[in-house]
């Protein structure tokens, strides 16, 4: 099998090019199934930037409406703001002022549920105080609140510092900063609000796939949030709404997505390691080309089964094909064949061989049958000789005596005769009428003017040959059995055309008693049956088989009967001239001319 498959080009052709089809396929459909999952990995990521950046908004975005009672003159709130940003430096709050101060930032958180501090720092106080909303209580501020060297550079009316923790009263308080100004005429420091990013962590820690993923927010090159140990401020980071795969300092390559939806400064984006992208982007690009390189060894398998199966079949024809060629036309093919192709084939084979066996056989009794004719014919030449000579005498007798009419007679008979023993077996079409005229005058002189003799052949059919003797028994068949010798107008007609490339037609036809229909179709059919006695040798079945023996089984004779009485004979020949069948003789039998 190995041997065939590597000695097949075809078969070798056809497995190289379905292997290279497979690998094309599945490098087309893995890269395929690549971007899908990684279009579906970052569309995942996308979402989830993008309620990071919706969160992060909401977070920012309220700032005002905690900072506008600072705006409210007259209001309770505006009052005890001015009275602690230009109060005495040396000086604390009492307990009421405490209590009051309090009050309006708790007024003032209550605008937005994310508000988890609100500091109050005046550049006139030695101690400042934040109120914290989950203790619900004001607290001095000291040296560890993280946010002392953010407002010591502060300059902007609104400020916004990055994510840190400090811890009060034995709690962690994780959050960013945003700072504003205070307005003319109420005093000198900043409103600093707490705001809570516990939304924004639990939004960015929502269930992911990537154990390396990092969402940051950067203000100005410098991080605001981020979910990473350390946060990600790449120099080269990409425009808003762009991505890219950047860099990072240790080394390695992390693709990056920046959300299109922030404010003016601010950029949030997520970050996550390039080499675990693509490997969760090719979780199922392994199982895919393990299921194609099983799929493909299968049918490997398959087809080396099918072409061991094919291979034995062809085997068995290919060795009943070699038995058949040696001469062995009893062999047959024989299966099981399980290609409906091949029992065809096989059948096909079959059938040819015992066709040819039965072509063999065929020629071999035509040879026999030619040899036997052949001596018959030397053996018959004797008696014709002798007679012919007997007529001759008979002739010169008559003439002697002054009877010319019978001489005329025995004249033409011994020029049938002399046909009868010429040694010339393919003679031109034109001879061949002419001893059929010889023939008819013998009967002519007993039937007088009640038979007529017709004649019509184109002029290209007489360049032709024909064996001879064959208008012979036709004529006789006639007289015999066929004239009517109770009409005046008994006609016998000799017609001769070309058929087509190959074949003449000649046909004799006459108006006399003709034969039923049923007689006529039995008569076609004993014409091949076997001569058994003498006498049959001469009639219409001899004809038909010598036409058939020398031109071809499609020559020979076919009986009709005329529409308007009596019968028509055709005669089918091959179209050929004496010149090329002397030439064929010759070439068969070198011997032969001297």
């Amino acid at each position: 099998m190995r041997k065939y498959l590597f000695q097949n080009k075809i078969m070798l052709t056809l497995i190289c090019s379905y292997l290279a089809i497979i690998a094309a396929v599945t490098g087309a459909a893995g890269r395929i199934a690549y971007s899908q999952r990684q279009g579906e990995l970052l569309a995942d990521l996308n979402m989830t930037l993008m309620r990071a950046v919706n969160e992060y908004e909401n977070l920012t975005s309220h700032f005002w409406n905690i900072y506008i009672p600072i705006f409210e003159r007259g209001s309770e709130t505006q009052g005890i703001l001015r009275e602690y940003f230009s109060g005495d430096r040396t000086k604390d709050l009492t307990a009421m002022q405490k209590m009051e101060l309090a009050s309006a930032m708790r007024q003032m958180a209550a605008r937005d549920d994310n508000v988890r501090w609100i500091a109050v720092i005046s550049e006139e106080r030695a101690v400042n105080y934040a109120w914290f909303s989950e203790q619900n209580t004001l607290q001095r501020l000291g040296d560890n609140f993280p946010y002392w060297e953010e407002l010591a550079k502060k300059q902007d009316v609104m400020e916004i510092y990055g994510r840190k923790a400090f811890r009060v009263l034995e709690q962690n308080i994780d959050s960013i900063a945003m700072a504003g100004g205070l307005p003319g005429g109420v005093g000198r420091g900043a409103l600093v609000v707490g705001l809570d990013v516990a939304g924004l962590e639990r939004i960015c820690r929502s269930e992911s796939e990537f154990s390396t993923l990092q969402f940051d927010v950067i203000l100005d090159g410098k991080s605001l949030f981020t979910t990473g140990s350390q946060p990600y401020l790449p120099e080269d980071l990409p425009e808003k709404g762009m991505s890219g795969i950047l860099r990072s300092p240790d080394g390695k390559r992390r693709y990056v997505q920046v959300s299109a939806d922030t404010t003016r400064w601010v950029k949030c984006c997520y970050s996550v390691e390039w080499g675990e992208l693509f490997r969760l982007s090719h979780r199922t690009t392994g199982f895919m080309i393990f299921s194609v390189a099983f799929l493909v060894a299968l049918s490997l398998v398959i087809c080396a089964v099918m072409l061991y199966v094919l291979n034995r079949e062809v085997k068995v024809i290919r060795d009943g094909l070699v038995e058949i060629g040696e001469n062995h036309l009893d062999s047959r093919i024989k299966g099981p064949f399980h290609q409906v192709g091949f029992r065809e084939i096989a059948d096909a084979i079959n059938a040819m061989a015992a066709s040819l066996k039965e072509n063999v056989d065929r020629a071999y009794y035509y040879e026999l049958r030619q040899k036997e004719a052949e001596l018959q014919e030397l053996q018959s030449k004797f008696n014709p000789h002798f007679l012919y000579n007997s007529l001759e005498l008979f002739c010169a007798r008559c003439y002697q005596n002054g009877d010319e009419d019978t001489a005329e007679l025995i004249a033409q008979t011994a020029a049938i005769f002399r046909g009868f023993i010429g040694s010339e077996t393919f003679i031109p079409i034109q001879e061949e009428l002419a001893f059929s005229k010889r023939y008819l005058k013998l009967f002519s002189a007993r039937y007088g003017e009640a038979v007529q003799i017709r004649y019509d052949f184109d002029s290209e059919v007489l360049q032709y040959g024909i064996v001879r003797n064959v208008f012979q028994p036709l004529v006789e068949n006639y007289f015999v059995h066929g004239i009517d010798t109770s009409r005046e107008d008994n006609v016998l007609c000799f017609h001769g055309r070309i058929l087509n490339d190959e074949m003449i037609c000649i046909t004799v036809e006459d108006n006399g008693l003709g034969m039923p229909e049923e007689a006529m179709q039995e008569l076609n059919r004993h014409l091949y049956e076997p001569i058994t006695t003498a006498k049959e040798s001469y009639g219409l079945k001899n004809l038909h088989q010598r036409l058939r023996l020398f031109y071809g089984e499609s020559c020979g004779l076919e009986l009709h009967k005329n529409p308007n009485g009596g019968m028509s004979i055709q005669i089918l020949i091959k179209r050929l001239k004496c010149s090329e069948v002397k030439k064929a003789s010759r070439n068969k039998n070198p011997g032969t001319e001297r």
